[in-house]
């Protein structure tokens, strides 16, 4: 399903029930009155609450993120990374640096089984997240797949984010405890 406006499809369930309403004003069902105005409460709570947060284009992904997100937060582990300043090219720079085990990222294979995309950005947002930088909005595919090189293998950018271009390389982790081994964020590059 691709995105949609969560915020139409609220008001479209408010107009239902606005109709819902006047039916059991016309056939003085006075018991299924209280029903219908306290779920136009909370469809008008639910559209106050899309406008607070700027949360309007949905996908399924996007809905399980956030639901849990806000009900069932995860406990990030503590990881150590560097962070490091500077200027390149005339453009200034952070980056972050994680030391291995860094943070899970989750990828999938593109159809033609070549390149990497980022499956969920909830992996990538609570990194962002646990380092105090805005969420990105939508999931990439490995650069390489756009540009074609091979120096892009691996890499991962967001040229539209609110604080410059931003840039996700990924590597394999191993975790030692449970003798697996995953796909990990190991450097997070910030230019402004």
């Amino acid at each position: 399903m691709d995105a949609v406006l969560l915020k139409n499809v609220v008001l479209v369930l408010l107009g239902l029930v606005a109709i819902w309403i006047i039916r059991v004003l016309v056939k003085k069902e006075t018991d299924n009155l209280i029903r219908a105005l306290l779920f136009a409460v909370f469809l008008i709570a639910v559209l106050l609450y899309l406008q607070h947060t700027g949360f309007e284009k949905v996908t399924w992904g996007n809905i399980r993120g956030q639901v849990k997100e806000t009900f069932f937060p995860e406990k990030l582990p503590n990881y150590i990374y560097e962070k490091e300043e500077g200027y390149a090219g005339g453009t200034s720079f952070v980056r972050y640096v994680f030391t291995v085990p860094g943070p899970p990222l989750s990828v999938t294979l593109d159809a033609e089984q070549k390149y990497f995309r980022i499956k969920d950005i909830h992996s990538v947002n609570r990194i962002l997240e646990y380092l105090h930088l805005p969420k990105v909005q939508t999931a990439v595919q490995e650069l390489a797949a756009i540009t074609g090189s091979a120096n892009d293998i691996s890499l991962y950018r967001w040229t539209k984010y609110p604080l410059g271009v931003l840039t996700i390389e990924r590597g394999i982790c191993q975790d030692k405890d449970r003798l697996d081994s995953y796909q990990c964020i190991l450097i997070i590059t910030l230019k402004r």
